[in-house]
Order: C-alpha cells, then structure tokens, then sequence
C-alpha cells in the first residue's frame, strides 16, 4: 500500500479488533474515506477495505461554505450603509432637510439593492427546484436577441461602444421560454458592455451547433473587454462568485448563476471562452423545434 495512511487505519483495525475509518486528503483536492473491518467479529481471517470518493460532497460543501460566506458579505455592505445613514440622521442631519433627503435616497438605493438580491435568490431557486415551469413555444432566434439589442443600445452609445449584431439567414427556429431566455442574452450584454472599455466592440451572434449536435442553436455574446483570468473561469458561473474585475463593479453577483440554471433547464449549456486584455466569449445553446412538435 503506497498511501501510509490507508496502512494505519488497517492496522486500528487490527488492533482494535473492531471497524476504523479515516478521512484522508489525496492530490488534486480528492477526498477519500476509508473503512477497513473484520470479516468476522473476532475471526483472523482477513479484513474489508472500503474506500469512498467524497471528492464531490467536499465540494458541495466548499460550495455551501462559499455561499454562505459570500451572502453575508453582500448583506453586510448595504446594512451597514444604511445603519450609518440612520444613526447620522438620529445625531441631528434629520433637522437638516437637504440632507434628510439625500441621506433617505441613499437608505431607498440600499434597500433596492437588497431586495433585487433576494428576488434573484429566490428565482434562482425556484428554477434549480423545478418550481418555475417554462412556457416552451417555437421562437424564432431574431426574435430572442433583438429586443435586448434595441434596450441596451442606447447604453452601449454611453460606454463608447459598438454593438453589433450577426444572424445568419434561416435560422431554424427554437423552443424557449422567451422571457427568460432573453433574460439571459440581456445579461451577457449588460456585462459586455460593462467590462469593455471605451472604443471596444460588443457582438452578439447565432448559429447553428457543430456537427456532433446538430439539433441546437447556439447563441454568443463576445466582447473586446478586460478577459476573465484564467483561474476564475472554472467558478464564473457560481452564485455570489465576483472575478476581481467585477469587485467594484457592483451587482448581486447571481445573474451569470440565473443564466446557468436557466439555460440548462432547456435542456442547453453555457461556456464561456476568455483571455485577459483580449475579451471574453459567453455562449450557450438551446433546442431546435423538433418537427413533431411543429405538428401539433
């Protein structure tokens, strides 16, 4: 036995006469749990070696831990603002109404912020539940990405940004849920937009999948932006998980995690392709009408 440690739990065992287990580290953050045992209660005749992979629990523990830790930070900021806000105007600025005001938008900023946070909480988690059904229709791809092109236009404008726009001609249609798959592209944009700088371009494309998926269309949004460094990509899409480009930029951390879940519960899947100082590409894909359906 290589590992000393699956070893010394055997050799409890036969000390002890009795069933010992240990939880050990191995390389590359893999987790195992080994039971060794007699086969026989009091026998010498040979001993059972058990070994689980926890490498998957001890993420989702990671996770959980994460989440936790990460809801608290962004609770903590806006109550503490607010919390100063009030004892500021209870030590006199109340007296003051120029000031009251100011101080009264600001709490009404705060508390906006809070409640667009557990409103996305809870989306979030009734779309991982399955407590959000989707209204599946025929849609036509055009139809999907150019009412967010013309709503974030003019934002884009503002950033000194180009937004462009390529869709290929007769392009199958798809079956979404469109207010939500438009959630989704209007997302992506709003983040293109926001981490590209000034004289940068922002693209959102369509085509059909590759060849080994046929039945797909696949939707991106790349961008000339600030790229994702390479050791965030892997957690981009985890709820409250902040690359340190978007530490100041502000938001709720929870719209690329809706993007997920949501692009999975059609059956799709969401990637992301980056390089820092060059831009990012964020793509996912959705199903094609399929012609029973079309039928009916």
């Amino acid at each position: 036995m290589r590992d000393y440690r699956v070893a010394e739990v055997w050799l409890a065992c036969i000390k002890e006469g009795c069933e010992q287990s240990a939880t050990l580290e191995l390389a590359n953050d893999a987790y195992v749990r080994v039971i060794v045992t007699p086969f026989l209660l009091g026998a010498a005749n040979g001993y059972l070696v058990l070994l689980q992979d926890l490498s998957h629990l001890h993420r989702l523990e990671t996770v959980r831990r994460d989440f936790v830790s990460n809801l608290s930070h962004e609770l903590r900021t806006p109550l503490a603002s607010i919390k100063a806000l009030v004892d500021t105007l209870r030590d006199g600025a109340i007296e003051d109404p120029p000031a009251a005001v100011r101080f009264l938008e600001r709490m009404e900023v705060e508390v906006d912020e809070m409640t667009q946070m557990v409103q996305e909480l809870l989306e979030l988690s009734r779309i991982e539940s399955g407590q959000a059904p989707l209204r599946l229709f025929p849609t036509s791809v055009d139809k999907l990405i150019e009412p967010v092109i013309e709503r974030l236009r003019a934002q884009a404008g503002r950033a000194g940004l180009t937004l462009n726009v390529v869709l290929p001609a007769n392009l199958p249609e798809v079956m979404v849920d469109a207010d939500r798959v438009r959630t989704v592209i209007l997302n992506l944009v709003h983040n293109a937009i926001k981490f590209t700088p000034p004289g940068g371009f922002v693209t959102v494309s369509a085509r059909l999948a590759p060849d080994a998926s046929p039945d797909a269309v696949v939707i991106s949004v790349a961008d000339t932006g600030i790229g994702i460094p390479a050791e965030d990509v892997p957690r981009i899409f985890e709820r409250f998980y902040k690359a340190d480009r978007a530490r100041s930029g502000g938001g709720t951390g929870l719209g690329l995690a809706i993007a997920k879940h949501t692009v999975q519960a059609h059956n799709g899947h969401i990637w992301v392709e980056s390089t820092e100082n060059v831009g990012s590409t964020f793509s996912f894909s959705l199903p094609l009408v399929h012609l029973p359906l079309t039928n009916q």
